[in-house]
């Protein structure tokens, strides 16, 4: 079984509350960020109520009407989550909450805690391609072609170029691509690409050569600033 649209959310099981009752908000809205970027779903403020209050009923669940998700306590939680304050992720209005390496590393520590979100018959949801965990460094352990290519090929980005979106592609969209932050060096950005157009000669991807050209095309001005 896996999520495939919105409503397979609500078949999602409950953690148990005391798992979870001392973690912040923050922390818990990145672990469902985290997971709804996995299963390829829009990271939109309602997806993000109705798996933080599926996973997380006692923190997330609107006071007086405990069947019900409180929207606005996911709202506060994605406030704090961004640079601003605890730094996890960015969000652009209509479009979603993106994390940034801090906000995929403090997840991917959660899952190590909690384990993965199963379904309420016990099944486990498809993993389609895991975010690579960063190490210290902030630079993602991912190495192999094949992996790189794969995890391209799952991105906002690439689905944005295939469809008629491309021309709504922004700068937040190549940050989180890429993993990086809004301040990080330009060569250090370039270099990330540079791994991707690496990985995809290799495998002779023509498809993805072509999307990483038209990348670096409509991203050239800020990958050069």
């Amino acid at each position: 079984m896996r999520v495939a649209e919105s409503s397979d959310l609500l078949r999602i099981s409950p953690f148990t509350s005391g798992k979870y009752e001392e973690l912040s908000l923050a922390t818990l809205t990145a672990y469902a960020v985290y997971w709804l970027s996995q299963w390829g779903l829009p990271t939109t403020l309602e997806n993000i109520a109705v798996l933080n209050f599926k996973l997380f009923p006692t923190k997330f669940a609107m006071v007086g009407w405990a069947e019900f998700p409180d929207v606005n306590r996911t709202n506060r939680s994605v406030l704090q989550m961004r640079p601003k304050y605890r730094n996890f992720a960015t969000s652009i209005t209509n479009k979603g909450v993106f994390l940034n390496e801090r906000g995929i590393a403090e997840a991917q520590s959660l899952i190590a805690k909690l384990g993965t979100p199963t379904f309420s018959d016990g099944s486990s949801p498809a993993i389609e391609m895991p975010i690579a965990r960063v190490r210290g460094s902030g630079r993602p352990t991912t190495v192999h072609p094949e992996d790189l290519v794969a995890k391209l090929r799952k991105s906002r980005l690439f689905q944005m170029h295939k469809s008629d979106q491309w021309a709504e592609a922004e700068p937040i969209d190549l940050i989180n691509f890429l993993e990086v932050y809004d301040h990080t060096p330009s060569d250090e950005k370039r270099r990330r690409l540079r791994e991707f157009q690496m990985a995809a000669n290799e495998l002779k991807d023509h498809e993805v050569q072509k999307f990483l050209e038209a990348l670096s095309l409509r991203f050239k001005t800020y990958l050069h600033k």
